[in-house]
């Protein structure tokens, strides 16, 4: 019901009349959109063994790379290219998304069932045993809550929401950019930003198999995330077409969505005993905050500075935090 509520609330964010009902519209879209990534990745958790899990996840991860692609490029055409009003995209992609929804409602079983899991047999709505909690955050937490506030939980909250800063600042402001400071023809705007998810998608997907045949995954985000971060600044300091492709390029080999199934590995292996799919909500609830701190505060830098690339360079040193806490949240974690 949660993705019919999406669909409907995306619908609604095409007709309203004022800018103050479009903001409460799509906030009412994100709570529709959370609706989906706990249960997801409870299914993965209910329906892969260990062997697959990850490859599991990075599929579903894929979908936000493809709709990212096809967005962008909807996008530029309808309202870049054909002057259509900004609102046509909404009411485009709201019945796809609406048929989604009864998808889910109808389509998907209702029980779980018992798996194997780390060598031992849990139910599909578990996770392994919880361990000590070793942070101040737990000890500060509610009690119920404590659990999901585990030291390498923290870090990997604290990572997602670096990379989804990133991601979310060059999403919200890359065509802007492009346009504005670039001087890229309109044209070329969504192709150049479709590069991003075109990328990653094959990049995520061949990781993710590797990943699932390694117990040492975790030392791919020590290249990976600072890579990332380096395609942020050369796609800031870029003085033409070319060498901003490249950086996307980079930046989609190693990015947001590439780095995505190590921390939902992480996730997996340390969510409480009978609680992974909400452990996996919490996880993109604590991350998508940067979906709502990036574009407003990579505006207001523009603003002040009057260029987007000091943006760019602040979603880049984030990442490099994001990596560091997430290092010292690692050490003995198992």
């Amino acid at each position: 019901m949660g993705f019919i509520f999406f669909a409907a609330m995306t619908f609604f964010s095409g007709i309203v009349p004022t800018f103050t009902l479009f903001l409460l519209v799509r906030a009412l879209v994100g709570l529709g959109q959370g609706s989906f990534y706990g249960p997801a990745y409870g299914l993965i958790n209910q329906n892969l063994s260990d062997r697959h899990a990850t490859l599991g996840m990075a599929i579903i991860n894929s979908g936000q790379g493809v709709g990212q692609i096809l967005g962008t490029l909807l996008a530029s055409t309808l309202v870049i290219q054909n002057q259509d009003h900004w609102s046509t995209p909404f009411l485009v992609i709201a019945l796809p998304t609406v048929m989604v929804g009864f998808l889910y409602l109808y389509g998907l079983p209702k029980e779980g069932r018992s798996i194997r899991y780390g060598g031992k047999s849990v139910n599909a709505r578990g996770g392994q045993q919880q361990s000590l909690i070793s942070s101040l955050a737990a000890k500060l937490a509610p009690k119920i809550w404590r659990p999901f506030f585990k030291r390498p939980l923290i870090g990997a909250y604290w990572l997602l929401f670096c990379s989804i800063y990133g991601q979310i600042a060059m999403l919200t402001w890359l065509p802007t950019f492009l346009l504005g400071m670039k001087n890229i023809d309109q044209r070329f705007v969504g192709l150049i930003a479709s590069i991003v998810p075109l990328i990653a998608i094959p990049s995520a997907l061949i990781l993710a198999k590797k990943l699932d045949q390694t117990a040492h995954a975790r030392r791919f985000l020590y290249l990976f995330v600072p890579l990332s971060a380096l395609a942020l600044v050369l796609g800031s300091l870029s003085q033409n077409s070319k060498q901003i492709v490249l950086a996307l390029i980079l930046y989609g080999l190693t990015g947001k969505m590439t780095i995505d199934p190590l921390l939902l590995q992480v996730i997996r292996r340390h969510a409480p005993k009978g609680r992974v799919a909400t452990t996996f909500g919490l996880y993109n609830f604590l991350g998508m905050l940067a979906s709502i701190t990036a574009p407003y505060l990579t505006g207001w830098l523009t603003d002040a500075t009057g260029s987007l690339a000091v943006g760019f360079d602040l979603a880049a040193a984030l990442l490099l935090l994001g990596l560091l806490g997430f290092g010292l949240s690692q050490r003995n974690a198992g």
